[in-house]
């Protein structure tokens, strides 16, 4: 039985960052380990956009891809929204 992301791994072709219009891809689990543990990493997964610098949470299976949802996976924007 398939699961959320395999199911959303097949439009990963079509989701594009509403900041930059950057590919989104299915986070790795070392993409994970960098997202800060205070962006509640309790949602189905993430999606990392193509420079890799921001994450968007999926959640009930709906990826957030709002601008509060953006979450910095460099240390040193840590806390700061990169277009």
């Amino acid at each position: 039985m398939p699961g959320i992301l395999d199911e959303i791994r097949e439009l990963t072709d079509l989701l594009r960052c509403p900041m930059t219009g950057q590919r989104l891809h299915i986070a790795t689990p070392e993409e994970v380990r960098s997202i800060p543990s205070d962006s509640g990493k309790d949602g189905d997964g993430f999606l990392v956009r193509e420079d890799r610098s921001v994450a968007y949470p999926v959640r009930g299976g709906i990826p957030s891809l709002l601008r509060e949802s953006m979450i910095p996976l460099d240390s040193a924007t840590h806390g700061q929204i990169r277009p």
